[in-house]
């Protein structure tokens, strides 16, 4: 988890990027960028290419990697449960390199989701001896419509044990038959959820009871601020060369 001081650190990021009047939310490479700024780690620019690699940071000193999201929440309370993709996941295409050749659609849901669990397994071991991560987590920033309130939560990013899993199809409400969700539960808690048509992986997560909580105060630049305020650091940047 986050350091006081790194909570401060984040809280200042928060506020100076909702000030910039060219940025809508805090989203993708903005919360990438913050949370370089609050681990004090190098942010590459985006020009140079950005990989698919699981994790969008590596602290190289500690062998830390985070796998950073951000989702707009309607609330924000310890408990609090909310879904966001992990991965996509097409197990049907890839069923004979997986190890399960004539794996379809209709498969049995326990069979799938095993397909599921292995496909992501891979994913993660791969990526984490690729960058060099003995510690993976998810960073999630959890965030309200107002752009006031924020929760940031951070998950540790292990190998699934499929034996934990069971597997069924979502119930359509309005047809009774099955439908296009395979859910994962773990002791009766839904954990994943793979959708079909789109091969899409959903994690679930909750809120934990004592999340990293951030509110602040919004305040806009004009555009015209904003310019002025940049081009002169710039300029300020170009004489202390």
């Amino acid at each position: 988890m986050l350091t006081s001081d790194e909570v401060e650190r984040l809280r200042e990021a928060i506020t100076a990027t909702i000030a910039v009047p060219i940025v809508g939310s805090i989203e993708d490479y903005s919360w990438e960028a913050i949370f370089h700024y609050v681990k004090k780690i190098p942010l590459s620019d985006p020009i140079s290419g950005r990989t698919k690699l699981l994790h969008d940071a590596v602290d190289i000193r500690t062998k830390t990697g985070w796998s950073l999201k951000t989702i707009q929440l309607s609330k924000l309370n310890p408990g609090f449960t909310f879904q966001f993709v992990i991965q996509r996941a097409d197990v049907v295409t890839k069923a004979s390199t997986l190890g399960f050749p004539g794996l379809t659609v209709d498969s049995p849901p326990s069979t799938l989701g095993e397909a599921i669990i292995d496909h992501w397994n891979q994913k993660l071991i791969q990526d984490c001896n690729l960058q060099g991560v003995t510690n993976s987590y998810e960073g999630i920033l959890c965030k309200k419509k107002n752009a006031i309130d924020y929760v940031y939560a951070e998950y540790p990013l292990t190998p699934l044990d499929p034996a934990q899993f069971a597997w069924n199809w979502s119930i359509n409400r309005s047809t009774g038959k099955a439908g296009k969700g395979l859910q994962g539960t773990v002791n009766g808690k839904l954990t994943l959820i793979w959708y079909k048509n789109q091969k899409q992986l959903f994690k679930v997560q909750t809120i934990p009871e004592q999340p990293i909580r951030i509110t602040i105060e919004r305040n806009r630049l004009t555009p015209d601020e904003y310019v002025n305020a940049i081009l002169s650091t710039l300029q300020q940047k170009f004489n202390s060369r």
